[in-house]
């Protein structure tokens, strides 16, 4: 686990988007969309294009019958909860290191508290649902569902696109 978190922040810290990527997610989300997955930081564009392509792969023999275009939109979007601004990489590692030593402190500090340090735990905890409630007001309620569901215990009802965004995320 700590070394995940270790390759997570070198990435983060050597983020680029290339004019391939951008291709990638032109073809990928339609214009409201795009606004939305670039105003992300550019290391959570980087994570998000990585999960995207990871989900791709998965479907590879995947025994269920899967929409890809679906799965790569819900995969560039699953983030989008966290905007530029909101956590930044070392902020992000904070919140890791204060949700990993003092669980109960975060939780509380992210769902009530006050001040700059109770909104970057509230993105960290939150950034799922913030996400998409977004995508709900632009009506796009079926990624909406998906990305809500991201960070949530596996259901035996989970959609393909669902636990496939979940393994990518998880490898990306």
């Amino acid at each position: 686990m700590m070394m995940g978190r270790v390759r997570q922040f070198l990435l983060a810290a050597a983020a680029r988007v290339s004019k391939e990527d951008r291709e990638y997610v032109e073809r990928s989300l339609p214009p409201a969309l795009q606004r939305l997955f670039f105003a992300m930081s550019v290391p959570d564009q980087c994570h998000a294009l990585r999960t995207a392509r990871c989900a791709e792969k998965l479907t590879v023999g995947f025994p269920e019958p899967v929409d890809p275009a679906f799965l790569a939109r819900c995969a560039l979007l699953h983030d989008i909860g966290r905007k530029k601004g909101d956590l930044d990489t070392i902020g992000k590692s904070f919140a890791v290191l204060f949700a990993a030593l003092c669980p109960e402190r975060a939780h509380a500090c992210g769902d009530g508290g006050k001040g700059l340090m109770s909104k970057k735990m509230r993105v960290y905890f939150h950034h799922a649902e913030i996400g998409a409630d977004m995508l709900e007001n632009l009506g796009f309620s079926a990624e909406a569902a998906i990305i809500r569901r991201h960070h949530e215990v596996p259901a035996e009802d989970d959609p393909p696109e669902l636990r496939l965004l979940r393994k990518a995320d998880a490898q990306s």
